[in-house]
């Protein structure tokens, strides 16, 4: 069967099947879209889905023509964050977290910029094309190797990529979406591409260098976003599909995603189809609401979580060593050198512990040790190996 999905419809082409009308924003009453398309609502064949359509827009349709049937199923819940009534950020920190979790967040931030050369950049509205083609490599270099650590062996992001080369940047200039940016000097470490429809702003694609994994900067680059959308006045922000703890923690508000199912209903094939699908979505509902689905990636989690630990067994650690000790047979490298790339991930776990600066280190290879490493920070030293190495330091 054909189908389109309405939000990415909605928010990057600004075109929808003519059944829709208009749509407008369910808490602030705002229209954010009209259809200028008036030809008569057709089916592409017997039967047509219309996936992901989010109920925090109140919908206008136009009739359907009699030969015609529709069918709706919730299939799962969306999470925004409703801006109003906060005035702030930390109005809104306050009233979602403790006291306790309130200093967590605000610590990684500045573990953040006291670790590295950190600035924040939103291109909304401008952005250099120059620019826009290096953030966009590194958007999906990124990406690629977040999804490698994941096991995400088939990320449609990365497959229909050639898409958002091709139109995200008119649609920055156009101010319908935009990158904001986590920056370490020049190298952007955290992306999140937005589309934007008026003054609502939905957060499709984030990754981050998983180098900088212990340091969090998906909470620090949400905390800067919220910070923007209360200076910029938007009415909602909303997250990209998934029932995730952290979406929970920090969404005001929980909505509903429909599928809209259509068929002919002269056509036994398209009821047919439309009868299956409907029930095949029925079906996977109830094992959501159940709670399966949800075990089943705590399962698969936990599977992971216990291959990685076999894995790391021979990936590179740190061991903090007295300041004062000395090691001789030393020679300086550039660890920003691509070839040891595998290096970076624990020099910056060191620098997250240490509180050292990125600026401020210098590292060793330790020539009498194979495949060791020597940081030496201000206040701070470790050696940098696998583990079976440490055993004989």
């Amino acid at each position: 069967m054909n189908s389109t999905n309405f939000f990415f419809d909605a928010y990057t082409k600004e075109q929808l099947p003519t059944h829709y009308r208009r749509l407008q924003n369910r808490y602030t009453g705002d229209i954010l879209f009209n259809n200028t398309n008036d030809e008569e609502f057709q089916l592409p064949e017997s039967a047509f889905i219309v996936k992901d359509v989010p109920d925090y827009f109140k919908i206008t349709t136009n009739e359907l023509p009699k030969s015609i049937a529709c069918q709706t199923i919730i299939q799962y819940p969306g999470f925004l964050i409703n801006f109003e009534n906060v005035p702030s950020l930390s109005d809104y920190l306050n009233e979602r977290f403790g006291k306790s979790s309130r200093y967590k967040l605000r610590r990684e931030q500045k573990k953040l910029e006291q670790c590295f050369n950190i600035r924040y950049e939103m291109y909304f509205g401008a952005i250099d094309k120059p620019e826009y083609d290096f953030i966009m490599d590194e958007f999906y270099r990124l990406l690629e190797l977040r999804s490698l650590e994941k096991g995400i062996k088939d990320n449609i992001n990365l497959a229909t990529q050639n898409f958002y080369r091709a139109n995200v940047y008119q649609m920055i200039l156009d101010k319908k979406a935009s990158f904001y940016i986590i920056y370490n000097g020049e190298m952007p470490i955290d992306i999140c591409l937005n589309f934007h429809m008026k003054d609502v702003i939905f957060q499709y694609i984030r990754t981050y260098d998983i180098d900088y994994s212990k340091f969090n900067t998906g909470y620090t680059d949400l905390m800067k976003q919220i910070e923007w959308c209360i200076a910029n006045q938007i009415k909602l922000i909303t997250f990209s599909k998934g029932d995730f703890y952290w979406k929970r923690r920090w969404c005001n508000t929980v909505y509903d995603y429909n599928y809209h199912i259509f068929f002919k209903k002269s056509s036994l094939s398209g009821r047919l189809k439309a009868k299956s699908y409907y029930l095949a979505k029925v079906m996977k509902q109830y094992v959501r609401e159940k709670g399966l689905i949800e075990k089943y990636h705590e399962f698969m989690a936990k599977n992971n979580r216990s291959k990685k630990v076999t894995e790391d067994s021979s990936a590179v650690k740190h061991k903090s060593i007295p300041y004062e000790t000395e090691i001789e047979n030393i020679e300086t490298i550039d660890y920003k050198n691509e070839k040891f790339d595998f290096l970076r991930r624990t020099i910056y776990d060191f620098l997250y512990e240490s509180d050292e600066k990125q600026s401020e280190i210098t590292v060793y290879s330790i020539l009498d040790q194979p495949k060791s490493y020597l940081v030496i920070g201000k206040k701070s030293k470790a050696v940098l190996s696998n583990t079976s190495n440490m055993s004989t330091l």
